[in-house]
């Protein structure tokens, strides 16, 4: 029976893929000194080309739990945390400068000041006014819904309490300690947001406005959904408000002139880490260092005593200096600019070669 076309392809495809090895075998074998190699080498080159073929076929694939955890995390303000592929490509927000439009990719996180809900604001002003009843049992479930709105309707509530009758205005006020109570037992602490104003931060800068953005859609593994402004309470883009970025030190940068602007804002009580590698030298010195610096000679100039060619750093212009070396890790107590440089070799300034590589991460915690 003749061989069907695609197994004649298939099999021209393997003899055209041997032809190399083959030949390279007969001219080991025909190479004087070489002949007794010539089997071992083109078993090795066979298991080779075989690793490959199997490697290829079994590329390993990020798995479902490593590709939500990218994800950016909308956090809806009854907690519910919903990790989704944003399908918008940028936010609009209006400042007292103007409006901006910020692309999606240089988002580090948003924070939304509490929006009034219209239909929620609605339903609490028909159940203020059953707070009117001359029946108790209503007045007593009016407020009992109202409680069972929770936060949401605490701006509606408050606004509607100067302008209510004396009797209504106490069980409006009455309604709001109560749901202030359940909120506080209920409230996770650290992280809440209850600004003026929305909170924007980019990787250049952070900065408030209002977000004129009314809904985002987004694409879960189970379908996609549209979650409006009035809703959200926060959104991480990168994971634990991070901020990622590789710098490259030169020696040029010194703390006694020009420092290294990383172009990376610290906000106040963010945890900085800072991890480097990399080898400066000195060849006349026969001297070497990483970004711990070297403690073969003691500085003579340094105010601060860091060690010679050590890297540090500096929150703000007018900062204090820090020594980074090879790690470090700490939460700032101030915010402003990141700054780096290369503390000098005192004994010969313009001669270190070399560079540091700062891998510099900036997150909310823990």
């Amino acid at each position: 029976m003749a061989p069907e076309p695609f197994m004649v392809t298939s099999m021209l495809r393997d003899i055209r893929s041997l032809l190399p090895l083959v030949f390279f075998t007969a001219l080991l074998a025909a190479s004087p000194g070489w002949g007794q190699d010539a089997k071992k080498i083109a078993e090795i080159l066979r298991k080779a080309a075989e690793t490959k073929e199997e490697t290829g076929l079994k590329t390993p694939s990020k798995t479902r739990q490593e590709e939500e955890e990218r994800l950016p995390i909308f956090l809806l303000r009854d907690r519910a945390r919903i990790p989704a592929r944003p399908a918008f490509e940028t936010i609009s927000v209006r400042t007292r400068y103007g409006i901006l439009k910020i692309p999606r990719e240089q988002l580090i996180s948003v924070r939304f000041a509490p929006r009034i809900d219209p239909d929620l604001e609605k339903k609490t002003a028909a159940l203020v006014e059953r707070l009117g009843s001359s029946a108790s049992p209503g007045r007593e479930a009016a407020a009992d819904a109202l409680v069972n709105l929770g936060e949401p309707a605490l701006a509606a509530l408050k606004r509607l309490a100067p302008e209510a009758g004396e009797e209504v205005r106490l069980e409006i006020l009455q309604v709001v300690s109560r749901i202030e109570k359940t909120g506080k037992r209920k409230s996770r602490g650290a992280g809440k947001y209850n600004g003026a104003m929305d909170e924007i931060h980019t990787e250049l800068m952070t900065f408030r406005g209002e977000i004129l953005t009314e809904g985002f859609p987004l694409k879960t593994r189970y379908g996609e959904l549209l979650i409006k402004a009035v809703d959200l309470e926060s959104i991480r883009f990168k994971a634990d408000g991070r901020t990622n970025r590789v710098i490259h030190v030169a020696p040029s940068f010194q703390p006694s002139g020009a420092w290294l602007d990383t172009r990376m804002d610290v906000g106040k009580n963010k945890l900085l880490t800072i991890k480097s590698s990399g080898e400066t030298s000195i060849g006349s010195w026969n001297l070497t260092a990483d970004p711990d610096g070297t403690n073969r000679y003691s500085t003579f100039k340094s105010n601060q005593g860091f060690p010679m060619l050590s890297l540090v750093g500096k929150i703000g212009k007018s900062g204090k200096p820090f020594k980074a070396g090879k790690k470090y890790r700490l939460r700032s107590r101030t915010a402003g600019r990141l700054y780096l440089a290369i503390q000098p070799f005192d004994y010969e300034p313009a001669g270190v070669d070399g560079q540091y590589r700062s891998v510099i991460t900036i997150t909310d915690g823990p």
